[in-house]
């Protein structure tokens, strides 16, 4: 039976863009190998810690979201234990699961034409006399 989590990786930011990616393939890695399948990988990037962790004032975030079986949890926690580049993690359990998220479509200006065009008929369509005055008033 499997379950859905969520995991959370604080990154030394002392750690170039390339190792970054490295270190968040690498859990990707650890994840999937154990059958387990993921719905969202989101790099949150630089973040001010609220506390200096090691010296450090700043880290790189990156959410995993998940389903696994219960068992690789405890794999996962001592690998991020273990990695000097983690530092810190947080592995939570998701009760409500997850759903693959919908792919966005191309916003399309056509569709939102009608409330558009709507108010700019109404501007357009009013006395360029009176937003001429009404302009002239707010500088006297």
């Amino acid at each position: 039976m499997s379950g859905s989590y969520e995991m959370t990786i604080v990154v030394d930011s002392q750690i170039q863009e390339d190792g970054l990616a490295e270190t968040v393939k690498r859990y990707e890695d650890l994840i999937t190998s154990n059958d387990a399948k993921i719905f969202n990988v989101d790099r949150w990037g630089m973040r001010k810690l609220a506390y200096d962790i090691n010296k450090q004032q700043q880290g790189n975030y990156t959410l995993f979201q998940f389903e696994a079986d219960p068992k690789i949890i405890h794999d996962l926690d001592r690998a991020c234990r273990l990695d000097e580049a983690v530092l810190r993690h947080l592995i939570i359990s998701s009760p409500e699961g997850f759903e693959p998220e919908p792919e966005e479509p191309e916003a399309d200006d056509d569709q939102n034409e009608p409330e558009d065009s709507a108010s700019v008929e109404d501007s357009e369509s009013g006395d360029e006399d009176d937003e001429d005055g009404a302009q002239e008033e707010d500088n006297a």
